[in-house]
């Protein structure tokens, strides 16, 4: 074993904060996110979303909110983005942690908003119209129904939607629901939590993106993720160094060869994950790697290179 040269820093992932939380539409959560579109959208639409909001608190009918939920493509700009401010999203952030709406479009949240009106339902239509809601929706309709998830009430009874929803290789639905998305990570078993972790690297999904990867990470997982990447290798391909990120508290003997592995080779990436694992290591199985990630410890010690930072660079 070689000496420690100096005390890496303990790799710890970010704060998890469970969240029971209650989203009415009197909420800070309803009201920021309005705020949000109103910044984005035409006084008209806005006007159009708010009268239907009023008009479906006072007597919810299922048939028109069919029809609003369907409208809302008639109202916002087709390719109208939102304007969302660092200071917005840290906002929703605390009143929801792992909540983003970064990448949304003005369809998404103004249908997320009429989706908050279903949720006062009672349990019984609020499900049925859920269920109704996805049988018929178009892609951007299902990106809005499964991001508003973790928003809405009754989460033991739409897990396995979400589940459902996860075998699609629709990419804007698949990151609906994986990415930027606390909902997985606060209500999926560990076969679904393993079965959309592995999923992702199968159709190459930024996994920084997913909330709770720290959190959820676990002793099977990390196996199976071993077993894709000898499968990889096997035929030849790539393996993304983000797939250690799950495997980094997991050091067994076939871990540690894997991350020697790792940390003998150039493509871009790889040696910097080696070295964030090494950088968690506290019983130095990996210290015989660390002349040759050396530079990359450092920068890990600086906090210039993380999991984050490393998966926005891929």
């Amino acid at each position: 074993m070689g000496h420690h040269d100096a005390s890496p820093p303990k790799f710890k992932p970010f704060d998890f904060i469970p969240f029971p939380i209650e989203i009415s539409m009197e909420s800070a959560m309803h009201e920021k996110l309005t705020a949000i579109l109103e910044k984005s959208s035409s006084p008209d639409a806005m006007r159009w979303l708010k009268e239907v909001i009023e008009s479906q608190q006072k007597s919810f009918e299922r048939r028109p909110f069919y029809y609003a939920f369907s409208g809302v493509s008639r109202h916002f700009d087709k390719r109208g983005g939102l304007e969302v401010s660092e200071e917005d999203l840290s906002e929703l952030n605390k009143e929801l942690s792992g909540f983003s709406i970064g990448n949304w479009d003005q369809f998404r949240l103004a249908r997320v908003l009429l989706l908050l009106v279903l949720g006062g339902r009672e349990k019984p239509v609020f499900l049925e119209t859920v269920a109704a809601l996805l049988n018929t929706a178009d892609i951007r309709e299902q990106t809005a129904i499964f991001s508003a998830f973790p928003l809405l009430p009754h989460p033991e009874e739409l897990v396995e939607t979400a589940v459902d929803g996860l075998r699609t290789n629709i990419v804007d639905i698949y990151d609906s629901i994986a990415l930027n998305n606390p909902f997985p990570s606060q209500h999926f078993s560990d076969e679904a939590w393993k079965q959309m972790v592995l999923k992702s690297f199968f159709i190459e999904r930024p996994l920084h993106r997913i909330y709770g990867i720290d959190y959820r990470a676990n002793a099977n997982l990390s196996e199976s993720l071993s077993n894709l990447a000898h499968e990889r290798w096997a035929a030849g391909r790539w393996v993304s160094p983000e797939l250690w990120r799950s495997c980094a508290n997991f050091l067994t003997d076939e871990m540690v060869e894997n991350i020697t592995r790792v940390a003998g080779t150039d493509e871009p990436g790889q040696k910097e994950a080696a070295a964030l694992v090494l950088a968690g290591d506290e019983e130095g199985k990996l210290d015989h790697i660390r002349d040759q990630v050396k530079t990359f410890l450092d920068d890990v010690a600086d906090g210039r290179l993380t999991w984050d930072s490393l998966g926005e660079q891929l």
